[in-house]
């Protein structure tokens, strides 16, 4: 997982949470109970220092309990199982476009993927279909100063890697 900053000015400046600083040696999400359709979850972010921050993070996939939601203020980690092509990922306003087939570690897996583009922000996102799980992502959120015109992107990318993604327990 790792972040990259571009500007239209050099010499722009923005305070970088140490998260995105590329500094993530690994991530791991643990998910620690599921109600109904609200999964917990327990995200660590272990940094090169061999420092690491934990936060919980509950997500609810059921379409029918969200309310009006940007992916860049929530992140997207899990989204509803079996899903196919013209369903709407339910943790955001993002309709799937298709699926495909990718391999991760010698392993077959059937995903689901999303392709969006807004004024501020685009994307693209890869859910394992069978589990639900973010695999991929890579998201573009365009910072507009309105007074100078000046702009700042930042880029997300996100791509597991580690083969403990598949248990399901």
């Amino acid at each position: 997982m790792y972040g990259v900053f571009s500007s239209n000015i050099p010499n722009t400046t923005i305070i970088i949470p140490e998260f995105e600083k590329n500094n993530t040696d690994w991530t791991q999400i643990k998910i620690t109970a599921v109600t109904g359709s609200t999964i917990n979850q327990t995200y660590i972010l272990h940094f090169k220092n061999d420092s690491e921050f934990q936060f919980n993070f509950e997500t609810d996939v059921n379409p029918q309990n969200q309310d009006p939601f940007k992916i860049s203020e929530k992140g997207v980690p899990i989204c509803a199982d079996n899903l196919n092509s013209g369903d709407k990922i339910p943790t955001a306003n993002i309709i799937l476009n298709d699926t495909t087939n990718r391999v991760y570690s010698e392993s077959k897996r059937e995903l689901t993927h999303a392709r969006w583009s807004q004024t501020d922000e685009q994307g693209d996102i890869y859910f394992d279909r069978e589990t639900g799980m973010l695999v991929e992502l890579e998201r573009t959120h365009k910072f507009t100063n309105p007074n100078t015109g000046s702009v700042i992107e930042k880029t997300d990318v996100i791509r597991l890697i580690d083969t403990n993604r598949w248990q399901v327990r």
